[in-house]
């Protein structure tokens, strides 16, 4: 087969599958099977493809077909800039969970110029301490790991309840040259110490929702990762009672969260006593993120 008859091949393939966004995936198992970009098509779109080429790509393209998601074929996914590994075990790190690292990282670097500006001399300076965060459900580390490489000085720590989980965060800091900790178990068992900062993508879909999720999702991606019972809020309480134990003072907790939530979590933590309670939107201009600060008396 020629490479123009190849690239119609997997793009119709993947429409008739009901892959929305069949044509940049087409061009991905272009880059990803056959080593040709958009540049290498146009110059020579009659070229032949290799057989061997054409098996291992088959292989894969049955799959997707299968609605298994790309990202878990490839066994990668893009999150701030850095290629993080991923498979069934995870979840796949999306774009609006970047918006929780950014607001975090600004937060964090804002806290730590405004530190060595209230040092006033050089042996201050040494004994800062460095700032401490908890990355509660990491799933595949992206939100934690991404932190530790963002600012370099933090002490970054990642929990997770799923061995699974765990395994593939240790990967992904092996992989990044991460310095993090990780440990084993339900939100807050097994966590020692206080931290400046507490970031959480934890499950939030109600139970009766999930079956009406794309397939990628609900048939692919780890239920246990994804369901937050019955109101999608049960996560949220547990880490909110308990969070203000693990808070330094002037602590702060970052929550991503389900467009329709704002307002909930915003009452749960007024509730528990966190101030300057704020809701962000991500960039498609939905309710994503939710922040506040425990000022311990």
């Amino acid at each position: 087969m020629t490479i123009r008859e190849v690239l119609i091949n997997i793009r119709e393939r993947l429409q008739n599958a009901g892959i929305e966004d069949f044509e940049y995936e087409s061009w991905a198992f272009f880059d990803w099977k056959l080593h040709i970009d958009r540049a290498e098509f146009y110059m020579n779109p009659n070229g032949e493809v290799k057989e061997e080429l054409l098996a291992e790509l088959e292989s894969v393209l049955k799959q997707r077909e299968q609605r298994v998601p790309l990202q878990y074929l490839m066994g990668e996914c893009e999150f701030m800039g850095y290629d993080f590994y991923v498979d069934e075990r995870v979840l796949i790190p999306r774009q609006d969970t970047e918006c929780l690292v950014e607001l975090a990282v600004e937060d964090i670097r804002n806290r730590k110029t405004q530190n060595r500006c209230e040092s006033n001399n050089t042996a201050d300076q040494k004994n800062e301490q460095k700032v401490k965060v908890l990355d509660l459900c990491t799933g595949s580390g992206c939100i934690g790991i991404s932190v530790a490489k963002l600012c370099p000085d933090t002490e970054v720590t990642l929990a997770d309840i799923s061995e699974g989980a765990l395994s593939v965060a240790k990967k992904n800091a092996q992989n990044l040259d991460a310095g993090v900790t990780l440990i084993k178990g339900n939100l807050f068992e097994n966590i020692e110490g206080r931290f400046d900062y507490i970031l959480s993508n934890p499950p939030y879909i109600p139970s009766e929702v999930i079956e009406g999720l794309m397939p990628e999702v609900k048939e692919h991606e780890p239920r246990l990762a994804l369901d937050g019972e019955a109101d999608g809020l049960s996560f949220y309480r547990e880490i909110i009672n308990e969070a203000p134990d693990y808070l330094n003072p002037d602590g702060r907790i970052y929550f991503e969260i389900g467009a329709e939530q704002g307002e909930d979590l915003t009452h749960l933590m007024n509730e528990r006593g966190f101030s300057e309670v704020k809701v962000h939107k991500d960039l498609a201009g939905l309710d994503r993120i939710v922040t506040g600060i425990y000022s311990r008396k």
